[in-house]
């Protein structure tokens, strides 16, 4: 059996976190798994340097309440870690824990500044043969994914197994957009990097999530929920549930159903009884998803086929909110985003449609637009 805990989270007062943590914690018997001399670490969504209110990021009181609950435990070395979007070096970590509200941690609690990385070998079998993770993950005694619940661009889904693509170091991930531009093997690769970081637990923060063009610039969504198991792929199955969203049009749990990652029939339920919204989530403009909702289920697959090869998504730029801080560019794996004039410039040829440049932008300066493909 797969079990995700699901608790009402209605605020993030820290006495309704501890509260809802401690309720998690109890029904996955996590006390058993501690011991003296452990190093945990606690990886957050730090995508970028957004305020707490925002819901870009993780919210610091669930941060926090995890880690109290572990040093109340005993547990006395707990560090924060995670590789946000852009260069992986200390200044950028120094900004990102200041604006989203990670420096009421320090001190009582250790925030990353180690900007090294080691080489782990995947399991057998894996399409990947290694990934480089950020030290504080690669040398912990245990892990605890503590991710966002948002919308996403490329993967429509940004929940627990998407948020270990932060174990890579910095401008690192890019790379993997570009060696995999294809939604299907990126999702795989996210699979097998969430298989190979192998967290002990997982927590989503979906208490304030996100919809619409997210990560990084969508609309914020209460949901009063958070959500705690033992097995990330079950639980970014239920999460998407919760969301009013098919799991199987998400390629990275399609994936997984069909590797036997997720068996929807083993998924226990524990905690608090909650349904769907009657309004799913908003979808991110380039998801190819939202005509679908009409389209009866067995055609489903064929249609998006044919409309992603007759239609592709693509980044556009509204000039006039551009700033010309060049982050699009520095994210942009294929490396053709040039600053001219003080403005971003975007061309086609070469895009390979992951939307890391909107997802960094820090002014949502980009939107999607829908181009013909050129007969070849």
């Amino acid at each position: 059996m797969s079990l995700v805990s699901i608790r009402k989270t209605e605020d993030y007062r820290q006495e309704t976190v501890d509260a809802a943590i401690a309720r998690h914690f109890d029904a996955l018997g996590v006390e058993k798994d501690l011991r003296p001399g452990m190093k945990v670490t606690l990886k957050p969504n730090l995508l970028t340097a957004r305020r707490p209110e925002q819901a870009v990021t993780t919210h610091p009181s669930v941060l926090l309440a995890v880690a109290k609950w572990l040093r109340e435990r005993g547990i006395e070395e707990i560090t924060v870690a995670d590789s946000p979007g852009g260069p992986y070096v200390t200044a950028a970590l120094r900004t990102v824990y200041s604006v989203s509200g990670l420096r009421a941690l320090e001190g009582p609690y250790r925030l990353n500044y180690d900007t090294g990385f080691k080489e782990i070998r995947c399991p057998e079998g894996f399409v990947n043969r290694s990934f480089n993770i950020i030290n504080p993950l690669a040398e912990a005694d245990y892990i605890i994914n503590i991710a966002k619940l948002k919308t996403h661009g490329m993967t429509t889904l940004s929940a627990g197994i998407k948020n270990l693509f932060g174990a890579i170091p910095g401008l690192q991930k890019p790379e993997f957009h570009y060696k995999y531009p294809e939604l299907r093997a990126f999702s795989n690769m996210l699979l097998e990097l969430a298989a190979t970081v192998g967290p002990d637990v997982t927590v989503i923060d979906a208490v304030e999530a996100m919809e619409g063009n997210g990560p990084n610039a969508g609309d914020m969504r209460y949901m009063g929920l958070t959500l705690a198991s033992r097995d990330v792929y079950a639980q970014d199955y239920v999460a998407a549930k919760l969301m009013g969203l098919e799991p199987e049009s998400i390629a990275m749990l399609k994936i997984a159903l069909e590797k036997g990652l997720i068996s929807p029939e083993e998924i226990e339920l524990a905690g608090d009884k909650v349904q769907p919204p009657e309004t799913p989530f908003k979808l991110p403009d380039s998801a190819t998803l939202d005509f679908m909702s009409f389209v009866p289920k067995l055609f489903r697959e064929p249609a998006r086929r044919i409309m992603s090869n007759f239609l592709r998504p693509l980044p556009k730029l509204e000039r006039e909110k551009c700033i010309g801080c060049g982050k699009c560019a520095e994210s942009c794996p294929p490396h053709i985003i040039k600053i001219t004039g003080g403005k971003a410039v975007f061309p086609t040829e070469g895009c390979i449609s992951c939307f890391c440049c909107q997802e960094m932008c820090p002014v949502h300066a980009i939107k999607v637009k829908r181009k013909l493909r050129r007969s070849k």
